[in-house]
């Protein structure tokens, strides 16, 4: 069945000048953990940043997230911008958002910025394992999810009691429930967007953590690979949230494939 929900406003934040670069965060974050990136590449780039639907400041209503939907909420924001095509980097689950825009409104993408995510669907354990999430979630709060997160989200030797793996901990803690369940069943109907990125017709990039727990390195290249032309950089250091634990790798990575795009 189709989902016919609305687009919603998203909550954003937005610096700089020059081509447009709309940032997308996983799951379940805010544009918060882009800030490293947005304090240094609005020097040279007209940085969006939103939460999307269900987390940080954007409205978090009930029912099914489906990647399209929150796809659409973002193409509806470039509107409201009177930006018609951007360069998209997408974190994990905003990375299943930047595919589905991909598949389903292209016109809007310049670029495609991948970080730490992976184009497969779930399969059927991990579907059913998020769904039964979602639930829990739902009656209990979205805390012991959180917590369980942290154990994977970071390389071994990343400090998780500094401050900034607090503050993931905290932002993940008070994420919307509604918010996080009805992300945990988008991403559970998620497709398969392989076939999505061997035919894609923009300039790409996969940012990979090189000791991601939640995406294998050798994904991340094979994904690459599939790609025409995409070029693969790998953050040492890094696991699932390299923004956060090598930001200024990432920040280079990001710059030089942004500043190589064509600008119209």
């Amino acid at each position: 069945m189709a989902n016919t929900q609305r687009a919603e406003k998203l909550h954003f934040e937005e610096r700089g000048k020059g081509l447009p670069v709309v940032l997308l965060h996983g799951f379940p974050f805010s544009h918060h953990i882009w800030r490293a990136q947005i304090d240094a590449l609005s020097d040279s780039f007209r940085i969006i940043a939103p939460d999307l639907r269900g987390h940080g400041q954007s409205p978090a209503p009930r029912g099914v997230y489906d990647m399209d939907l929150l796809a659409s909420d973002v193409c509806a924001l470039l509107d409201d911008l009177g930006i018609e095509r951007a360069a998209w980097v997408g974190h994990s689950m905003g990375g299943y958002v930047l595919m589905a825009a991909l598949r389903r409104h292209p016109r809007y993408v310049r670029g495609a910025a991948l970080v730490a995510t992976h184009p497969l669907p779930d399969s059927p354990d991990k579907r059913l394992q998020r769904v039964q999430s979602a639930e829990v979630v739902l009656s209990e709060g979205p805390s012991d999810l959180a917590l369980s997160m942290m154990a994977v989200l970071f390389a071994p030797k990343f400090d998780r009691q500094s401050p900034a793996a607090r503050d993931i901990y905290e932002l993940m803690a008070t994420t919307p429930a509604f918010g996080v369940a009805g992300a945990l069943r988008g991403m559970a109907a998620r497709p398969d967007s392989v076939e999505t990125l061997r035919q894609i017709a923009v300039p790409a990039v996969v940012i990979a953590g090189a000791e991601d727990q939640v995406v294998k390195p050798a994904v991340a290249e094979e994904m690459a690979r599939s790609m025409p032309g995409a070029a693969l950089v790998r953050i040492e250091g890094a696991g699932h949230m390299p923004m956060i634990e090598q930001p200024e790798a990432t920040t280079a990575a990001l710059r030089e494939f942004l500043s190589g795009l064509p600008r119209r």
